[in-house]
């Protein structure tokens, strides 16, 4: 804690940065250590769905539970996702759950797959799924032919589009137009696109045309997060802050910003980082991962990474949700109380203690 201490004390630009796989109320001492420090603050999700924020907030959004889907929804369509590998449960809960409205749960419940890789999700297709296999980057390509066509009598062209033939392109227009219920799965692949700006608003744009157009149902989005609260930082950066993102605080004031932690090291800026249950060094890539371990790294973390072999100062903390209660926001932005079921090691503490004392620390010297 004193070389923490130390180090936190002779930085000027340090860089907090994770958040992800922790409690919401540990988010929150983060966001307070941040403008301790006029530090900079991001999650992982500036380089996961966060980027969907901004088309939402220009945009709007028609958003929808795992509840709802389990009970109303006829139609899944997971693009640029593979949630057999990604998130394993999740098909088993939204597939083959009994819901109020889908008595038979399978049997009236239509998965379509979008994606330019034939990933383990392709092998759970039944008889009545569609399974289409996009040529990459040519997303946005369809969106646009769907947006043009949907709910119209006009032509198909013949030759197809984007990888997907004349047939399959008049079934899935089919199948959301005369849904009751389509949920669209958004996955990382559709992130990845160059246009992914572009492409993440017209999909937008896409949902609220079916829903204007659509004689009955209505379509939404659900956004796959990578890491069990990714979501919950967004909401208390919002709540707590009025900014989404990421946040820049300058003489105790959040400023406004752009950044993200690939652009801030990307420009060489952050004399620290502060690392809460995360593995950047892993995760990014290596040009950046060296700007990082250039200076002093601070981790906070539950298991062992390549970026606890790098850092210099390790505080190991308990296993969310195993050792330590808080609360956490589903990928469908549900909150969820987690509870701890055994207590942690001796003198192990949760993050939200540990981001305390360092307030507390820093505060009293």
């Amino acid at each position: 804690m004193e070389k923490t201490v130390e180090i936190l004390k002779s930085s000027s630009d340090p860089l907090l940065y994770g958040f992800s796989t922790t409690t919401c109320e540990a988010q929150m001492r983060g966001i307070e250590l941040a403008k301790q420090l006029n530090g900079f603050i991001d999650s992982n999700s500036s380089i996961c769905q966060g980027k969907f924020l901004t088309p939402i907030s220009k945009k709007g959004a028609t958003l929808s539970t795992l509840s709802e889907v389990i009970n109303k929804a006829d139609i899944l369509i997971f693009w640029g996702a593979n949630p057999a590998e990604s998130i394993p449960r999740l098909l088993n809960k939204v597939i083959f759950s009994r819901g109020k409205f889908r008595l038979t749960g399978r049997e009236v419940k239509t998965l379509i797959v979008i994606d330019p890789i034939k990933t383990s999700t392709f092998n759970v297709m039944g008889a009545r799924d569609l399974a289409l296999n996009i040529k990459i980057y040519k997303d946005i390509e369809l969106i646009r032919l769907l947006k043009e066509k949907c709910c119209t009598n006009e032509a198909i062209p013949s030759e197809g589009i984007a990888g997907i033939d004349k047939n399959d392109l008049k079934r899935l227009l089919l199948n959301i137009t005369e849904s009751e219920n389509t949920i669209i799965f958004s996955g990382q692949g559709l992130l990845d696109s160059p246009s992914n700006t572009d492409l993440l608003e017209e999909l937008l744009e896409l949902i609220e045309e079916v829903n204007q157009k659509q004689a009955k149902g209505r379509t939404s989005l659900i956004m796959m997060s990578g890491h069990y609260n990714m979501v919950g930082f967004e909401h208390v950066l919002l709540s707590t802050t009025g900014h989404y993102g990421s946040a820049q605080f300058k003489e105790g004031k959040i400023e406004d910003t752009t950044d993200n932690i690939v652009t801030k090291l990307q420009k060489g800026e952050g004399d620290c980082s502060i690392i809460v249950g995360s593995d950047p060094i892993s995760h990014l890539p290596g040009s950046l991962s060296n700007k990082m371990m250039a200076h002093p790294i601070i981790l906070l973390d539950s298991k062992k990474s390549s970026t606890s072999y790098m850092a210099d100062v390790i505080l190991p903390t308990a296993l969310t949700g195993i050792e330590a209660s808080g609360l956490a926001y589903r990928l469908d932005h549900v909150p969820i109380e987690l509870h701890k079921i055994i207590d942690p090691p001796k003198n192990i503490l949760s993050d939200e203690e540990v981001l305390s004392k360092i307030i507390a620390k820093l505060k009293s010297e």
